[in-house]
């Protein structure tokens, strides 16, 4: 049996069957049949397919006809560069602009997001931190049945309150001497 690496650029994706067509310019412009692209975890644990996109330069594995093969993966060059370089610099840029970097050598993780950030859990949240928590941002609501603050409080601005304020020893802001 002869397979034979080959070059090209994504010309169709199949995303419900994980397959894609290959146009191959140094085959006389020659298009792939379907090619599986292989996948992490399709059985228990399964995840959405990694597809490569449309115009993505990827290599194939292709069989004695030149049509049939194997997805191998995308590829970088002079004209496509990774966007990184940097070894301990984990990367994913998406294509609105949302990136998520991960720098192993600082211990700094980023997640620049264009859109919202959604975080739900049907159970604990616990944020701990090893230094100070900065929140930035126009206005902040929490919808919270009840908040218990263990330390002091101190707050630089004005305080505006509805309803009753109780300290331990019973006086209330109604309180008056």
């Amino acid at each position: 049996m002869t397979i034979d690496l080959a070059y090209g650029e994504v010309s169709a994706i199949d995303y419900p069957s994980c397959r894609i067509r290959v146009h191959l310019d140094d085959r006389d412009g020659l298009q792939t049949y379907w090619l599986n692209v292989p996948q992490h975890n399709t059985q228990g644990t399964k995840r959405r397919p990694l597809m490569p996109e449309l115009r993505e330069q990827v290599a194939v594995l292709l069989d004695a006809d030149g049509v049939g093969g194997v997805y191998l993966g995308g590829i970088y060059s002079t004209a496509e560069p990774p966007p990184i370089v940097d070894e301990d610099t984990d990367y994913v840029r998406f294509s609105d602009g949302t990136v998520s970097t991960y720098d192993r050598a600082a211990g700094v993780m980023t997640l620049d997001c264009v859109g919202a950030l959604i975080v739900k859990c049907g159970r604990n949240i616990t944020v701990e931190s090893g230094g100070p928590v900065v929140v930035k941002s126009p206005s902040a609501t929490l919808n919270i049945l009840q908040v218990t603050l263990n330390g002091d409080l101190q707050v630089n601005g004005n305080v505006n309150a509805t309803g009753v304020i109780m300290d331990v020893g019973g006086n209330s802001n109604h309180h008056h001497h």
